[in-house]
């Protein structure tokens, strides 16, 4: 499956584009996510916004149905201000008009950012990308990305990482490809997925557009999405050649502001695994877990399950948001998470009228080690670990789930800004507690393999160049390593640049 969705989106591109853009919204582009959030915040629109990519479907029909009241049914009583027109206007050069049908993009890092964020960052010291994407038609679409990595951290020096073909029937996407994914409300990081390890290939099924049941015993629910996916993990590892990485996420928006999403993935199967019906139907139905619920010959896999949600102003009308997200590393008899992590925020946005400018800031707290103990024991070295698949939740050497890995702790402060022009500017302060117990030396950690304290600061700035952008970004992390008394300062930088052929 590594090579072979390349051949039919190849015949799928080169056979004509009726129209430009592409399927999907990829994860990564902070200005993007703030504008999106904020017309979902502010009334403008209605869809859930919490599970990356999104389809580029499901924004369009919902900005056609904003007028100039600035509501999604006509009936708003101000209209747009200048800081909900622009972002209107820029998210429908996205998913109007359509993304450029080609571009390309090159990267350099000096000591790339370790623990990811939403924010596409480079992953390896110098990367170049270039990618075509369009439809055929109305019914399918795509994108062929190709790279090439310099002093790349796994063995893949060039990559098709972004490329996937997709294919509309009715109201349903389905997508084969590799695409980064992102589970959840935070912005420094989801507990379950996130773009911390290189996308794994995978067949996906997703709805098109959000919109409610029209039965009035389930429209009550609101606009409502469902998304899932089976991929295929890399060879080369320490357990089992290629497992099968299952996931499924619905999120619904039943009330205003609030949306709440049920998610799930494991891995299972694997190069001399069982793989059958049976396999999969224990995972399906939590019985998967050794000496309480399944034989130990009939444990299927390694399962995360959870939930996520997001309220804006439940109290009163101020721009403000909380959120919060609950994964376990495995469903008890009852079918709730089980030896959980968690992770909860605050955030606050507004708008500079004179400009139309906004702005967006936020306080984020999450815990990757499994809560609960076990003979009067913490249970550290549980997150992200399994004892068949023993190299853990973990792809290409980063964890699935949030950067900092397992029985770690993240406190974390951001600030987002972008201006008419669409210029956007970042600032991020984080302390993080990695690899805070446990077995020492830990060979399966990603991040360290003992407790470490980080003190990290990050600030980037992206401007709009020609037919692109170039953005810049310094930061730096002050690192005391518990494990083998030491301290250590390490300064980074990175410069990124995107030409887009219109």
């Amino acid at each position: 499956m590594t090579h072979r969705f390349l051949v039919p989106l190849l015949a799928l591109l080169a056979g004509g584009s009726a129209r430009a853009g592409e399927p999907w919204l990829a994860p990564g582009d902070l200005g993007v996510r703030h504008d999106l959030q904020m017309l979902v915040d502010d009334g403008i629109i209605d869809l859930p916004v919490s599970a990356w990519p999104i389809p580029v479907s499901d924004v369009a029909a919902a900005l056609s149905r904003v007028r100039e009241s600035g509501s999604t049914d006509g009936n708003g009583d101000g209209g747009l201000n200048p800081a909900q027109a622009a972002a209107v206007a820029r998210l429908r050069a996205l998913a109007v008009e359509g993304r450029p049908t080609a571009a390309v993009e090159l990267q350099a890092a000096a000591r790339p950012v370790q623990l990811r964020t939403f924010q596409d960052t480079p992953r390896e010291e110098g990367e170049f990308d270039a990618w075509v994407s369009g439809f055929v038609g109305n019914r399918f679409g795509g994108r062929l990305e190709l790279g090439v990595v310099a002093d790349a951290d796994d063995p893949n020096t060039f990559r098709y990482d972004g490329s996937y073909a997709s294919g509309i029937f009715g109201n349903w996407i389905v997508t084969l490809g590799a695409q980064d994914r992102w589970w959840g409300s935070g912005w420094e990081g989801s507990l379950i997925l996130s773009n911390s390890a290189r996308p794994v290939p995978a067949i996906s099924l997703d709805r098109a557009v959000s919109e409610p049941f029209e039965t009035k015993w389930l429209s009550w629910i609101g606009p409502w999405r469902l998304t899932t996916f089976m991929g295929y993990m890399e060879a080369g590892r320490e357990d089992y050649n290629h497992p099968l990485l299952f996931g499924a996420r619905v999120s619904a928006r039943p009330l205003d502001g609030l949306e709440l999403s049920l998610e799930r993935t494991a891995q299972w199967c694997g190069d001399g695994r069982s793989c059958t019906w049976k396999d999969f139907w224990n995972l399906w139905s939590g019985h998967d877990n050794e000496g309480e619920n399944v034989a130990p010959e009939d444990e299927p896999g390694n399962q995360l399950a959870g939930w996520d949600v997001r309220w804006a102003s439940p109290i009163g009308d101020g721009n403000y948001a909380l959120y919060g997200q609950h994964t376990g590393e495995a469903l008890n008899n009852y079918g709730k998470p089980d030896r959980a992590m968690d992770l909860a925020g605050v955030e606050i946005w507004g708008d500079e009228a004179a400009d139309g400018s906004s702005w967006r800031s936020g306080f984020e707290w999450a815990m990757t080690r499994c809560s609960g103990t076990e003979n009067g024991r913490i249970l550290f070295d549980c997150a992200y670990n399994h004892h068949i698949f023993f190299e853990g939740y973990r792809s290409r050497g980063r964890p699935l789930g949030h950067s900092m890995d397992g029985d770690g702790q993240m406190y974390s402060v951001r600030f987002i800004r972008v201006d008419d022009s669409q210029s956007t500017v970042s600032a991020l302060f984080r302390f993080t507690k990695v690899n805070e117990g446990g077995r020492v030396p830990d060979t399966r950690h990603t991040v360290a393999p003992g407790p470490e304290d980080w003190w990290s600061l990050d600030v980037s700035y992206r401007r709009p160049l020609g037919g692109g952008w170039v953005e810049a970004s310094v930061g730096g992390d002050y690192r005391d390593r518990e494990w083998n008394h030491t301290e250590v300062v390490l300064p980074r930088a990175s410069m990124s640049w995107r030409h887009e052929f219109r």
